[in-house]
């Protein structure tokens, strides 16, 4: 790049400006919240599963979310609304849409940080799902990483200081926190009776730093009873009741006849509405097949018939491109139904069927080792979450610890990031019984160990490879499996500038911005903002350029600051925007700060051939430093 190169050294882009000026531990508040630019949600895996249940289209909602947006901003407004109503009165659609494509307004002024309690889906309906899903989400916002702690209750805890911290620190950058939670009817947690700790008793009475709450349910059931008489989810002024959807009304009446149907239909077909609500969700053709016995013909002719009412289908998670659709049911009316009408006994005939499928992947048989090549993602997936939604923690513990099946997962994936997951949820299983059992806690802890140990050695440019194969899926998480916070940080820095120079600006943007580092975010930015320059996407290299010298004016050390500043703005001038580059120079208020950075756009420009601004800029900064009285 003429007039500027990237520091050099290991993790790739920014690493030598680390090593030079002496970068301290990563902020606890990440750079996502700093600045005055238009605010991108950092990267979360849980905002995938947001889009699993959003419509392809939201009709007929304009004014809601004209309304939603109203009350995130509004300062007037008291911190709680609770939209109710009915079922298929489309709550999830609207409140999902609003989370992943909120109104222009909101964009740059609110945080939204979201969980869908949704009964079919394994494992999304418990307080524990809440707190992880939360805890996930504020992490990738905050930098913070959760203490070793597996005790329930301090998780708990942990995740409320996080919250408030959040809070305040959106506060501080003018930004508003907002905490979504749909379906509070659907919170399995409150099936312990008057002993239950629900989803809605954790969440604040007195959200903290302007911070907004937005819970979305049908009437009833009612407030939980370890929601204290004094929480605003007790004040009727709070609820605003939602209209139904005529859309969703016409999808409710076609889904219910066909589950009506199918419950009384031809023996596969009631083994694929059972296997399904069972299993909740998940299993593709191929895997229905092996479960029934019926040919994928018929067994596609059934599902595709229904697809968009009964059921909906879904790409495979972790191979998206050549795994086979998986199904689930269509709406949390249909699950609930078809739970009731299968009845119990049938579903755990049906559950029984999924363990002896699951073992004979697990065996190893006729020369074929244990979870072989082809193993169906759902096992990988899908089956441990079923296991926790329904407290088989015997079983889910064997599955957890199993060597020959991480080995596959990391084989699939790229990384240990999943089974690192999954194992921290069965250790919460384990310790919320009433008597844990010590040797499981003993063979989790272990297992856990060896997938960190195995990680502890990976070189930090090692996953950037991999992005240069155009294989940035396996580069991500083959660089989030590295359990040391800055060598994770570097490796993922190198992934950001390996997937830009291969063309994947998208995928580079968004790695780049989940970076805690704020001098390494502000630099992989930057190089992503050259390579969609390069491509031609003016707008976006226009942004992400904005997004870096924002990320960069929130380092505390001024020394830092201004070498970041002199790196970013010169990639800028070098990308050709002086005009945006000298704008930044001249808003700086710091006399040294604005004369180094004048400097690094003087030099870019005469590089680039620009001698009249380059002279006029050189000469702003003689003037500016000149100007500078020692104290």
């Amino acid at each position: 790049m003429p007039g500027w190169q990237a520091p050099s050294g290991p993790g790739g882009l920014g690493h030598g400006v680390q090593g030079g000026v002496g970068i301290g531990a990563a902020r606890t508040v990440n750079v996502f919240l700093s600045g005055t630019g238009p605010l991108v949600p950092p990267r979360s895996a849980y905002l995938a599963q947001v889009r699993r249940i959003a419509p392809p289209r939201l009709a007929e909602r304009d004014a809601e979310l004209a309304e939603l947006a109203g009350f995130c901003l509004q300062e007037q407004r008291g911190p709680y609304v609770w939209w109710q109503a009915g079922p298929w009165a489309g709550k999830s659609a609207l409140l999902s849409t609003f989370v992943l494509d909120p109104p222009a307004e909101v964009r740059s002024r609110v945080q939204v940080v979201a969980f869908f309690i949704t009964a079919r889906l394994a494992g999304s309906d418990t307080r524990a799902a809440f707190v992880a899903a939360v805890s996930e989400q504020l992490t990738a916002l905050t930098g913070q990483q959760p203490p070793a702690v597996l005790d329930e209750g301090l998780r708990e805890a942990w995740l409320l200081n996080l919250l408030a911290e959040a809070a305040m620190a959106c506060r501080e950058r003018g930004v508003r926190l907002v905490l979504l939670v749909d379906g509070l009817d659907e919170d399995r947690s409150t099936a312990g009776g008057e002993h239950a700790h629900s989803i809605a008793g954790l969440l604040p009475a007195d959200p903290p730093a302007r911070m907004r709450v937005i819970v979305a349910g049908r009437p009833n059931p009612p407030v939980p009873d370890d929601v204290p008489h004094w929480h605003p989810l007790r004040d009727p002024g709070i609820v605003r009741r939602l209209s139904a959807s005529t859309y969703a009304r016409d999808l409710q009446r076609l889904g219910q006849s066909e589950l009506r149907r199918l419950l009384t239909g031809s023996p596969v077909e009631q083994d694929l509405l059972g296997l399904l609500a069972a299993a909740r969700g998940g299993l593709s053709g191929p895997d229905l097949r092996e479960l029934t016995g019926a040919g994928l013909v018929v067994i596609e002719g059934v599902l595709h018939t229904v697809a968009g009412r009964t059921f909906t289908r879904r790409t495979a998670e972790w191979d998206p491109d050549t795994g086979p659709e998986v199904y689930l049911l269509g709406h949390e009316e249909l699950q609930q139904a078809a739970t009731s009408y299968v009845g119990e006994a049938r579903l755990t005939d049906y559950r029984l069927r999924l363990h002896a499928w699951a073992d004979t992947y697990r065996a190893a048989t006729d020369g074929r080792p244990p979870w072989p090549p082809g193993t169906p993602e759902y096992l990988l997936r899908g089956y441990p979450r079923m296991l926790s939604a329904v407290g088989a923690v015997s079983r889910l513990v064997d599955l957890v610890t199993d060597p020959d099946r991480h080995n596959r997962m990391l084989d699939l994936t790229g990384g240990d990031a999943a089974a690192l997951v999954e194992i921290t949820t069965c250790q919460d299983l384990v310790l919320a019984g009433p008597n844990p059992d010590l040797e499981a806690m003993l063979r989790l802890c272990v297992r856990r160990d060896n997938l960190t140990g195995r990680n502890s050695n990976i070189p930090t440019d090692l996953p950037a490879v991999w992005a240069t194969l155009h294989q940035p899926s396996r580069a991500e998480a083959l660089a989030r499996s590295i359990t040391a916070p800055r060598q994770q940080t570097w490796a993922l820095a190198a992934v950001a500038r390996a997937a830009a120079a291969a063309g994947d600006v998208v995928r580079a943007e968004s790695v780049a911005r989940s970076l805690t580092d704020p001098a390494q975010q502000a630099l992989v930015l930057t190089a992503v903002a050259r390579a969609a320059a390069t491509a031609g996407d003016a707008d976006r290299a226009g942004a992400l350029a904005d997004r870096a010298v924002s990320v960069a004016r929130s380092l505390t050390d001024p020394a830092q600051q201004a070498l970041v500043l002199m790196v970013v703005v010169g990639a800028v001038v070098a990308g050709g925007d002086v005009v945006r580059a000298e704008n930044v120079a001249r808003s700086l208020t710091d006399p040294a700060q604005q004369a180094l950075v004048l400097t690094a756009v003087a030099r870019a420009a005469a590089t680039a051939g620009d001698a009249n601004r380059a002279g006029a800029l050189a000469d702003r900064a003689e003037s500016v430093a000149r100007a500078i009285t020692d104290p």
